[in-house]
């Protein structure tokens, strides 16, 4: 693979992971317009990686804040409602629970839906009406015990070819009335076990010794330094309330691609 070909994919993983247009199919088409018909699976891997990095740069505070109450908690062990950075963990950890499962055992079946452009399609369209009716959701005061196992469920799902998971996450916890800022920070920490297990998961199926890492690591930092800014973009999209202006792109997609398969 050439250095502009991993900068170019490096480039729309760092996009398309936070954005929600299903980051998955857009690695595949732009792969195959590069003319990289092989699966790419440890570039694949490595630029998720990638995106990783630039999550742990923008939520750096949160993730510190987390870490500080997790070693309190370590030192004596007390669960207080006051205390939001524990009350966020378990959250995680509830809405991690389903992702597992759903994962676990029909990661298979959904991942077969890649050979069905038909049904890539209608995921994406289906997105993008989910998108779109965000823009009549409104804040609520107090989010549920529940809403986080709701949220892990909508992210599950998302393990379907053409569903985003920024999009049903986020979307999902904005039609709960969550507050846009806390939707969009929760979805982006519950990404980062979900991307991390899913590129371990996938690192055991392919030999990285003899892989060219000196052009790897420029693809990494790629999408390391381009997920940053999509995440920053993004963020303000969210808190402007615009975040439906997505599912215009989305449905043009599902067009194109019901199309191209007629």
């Amino acid at each position: 693979m050439s250095l502009i070909k991993i900068i170019i994919l490096g480039i729309i993983q760092g996009i398309t992971e936070f954005f929600p247009v299903s980051s998955s199919g857009h690695l595949v088409l732009i792969q195959n317009l590069l003319g990289l018909k092989e699966p790419q699976l440890l570039v694949d891997v490595m630029l998720h990686l990638g995106t990783v990095l630039s999550l742990f740069v923008f939520l750096r505070k949160e993730i510190k804040d987390i870490l500080l109450s997790l070693w309190q908690f370590c030192k004596k062990p007390s669960l207080k409602t006051r205390d939001l950075n524990m009350v966020l963990v378990l959250s995680l950890i509830v809405a991690s629970i389903p992702t597992f499962f759903i994962g676990y055992f029909f990661s298979g079946l959904f991942e077969s839906l890649f050979a069905s452009p038909t049904a890539v399609s209608a995921a994406l369209f289906i997105t993008a009406l989910f998108l779109f009716f965000t823009k009549f959701a409104r804040q609520k005061k107090t989010n549920l015990p529940l809403h986080p196992l709701l949220i892990g469920v909508l992210q599950g799902i998302a393990i379907v070819p053409g569903f985003s998971r920024s999009g049903l996450t986020i979307g999902g916890a904005l039609f709960l009335g969550w507050k846009r800022e806390k939707a969009a920070r929760f979805s982006f920490l519950l990404s980062i076990p979900v991307i991390l297990g899913a590129s371990v998961f996938q690192l055991q199926k392919t030999v990285i010794s003899t892989q060219p890492w000196g052009i790897i690591i420029i693809g990494i930092l790629a999408a390391a330094l381009t997920g940053y800014f999509s995440l920053v973009f993004l963020t303000k999209i969210i808190n402007k309330g615009k975040f439906f202006l997505f599912s215009f792109y989305l449905a043009a997609a599902a067009v194109l691609g019901f199309i191209l398969t007629m």
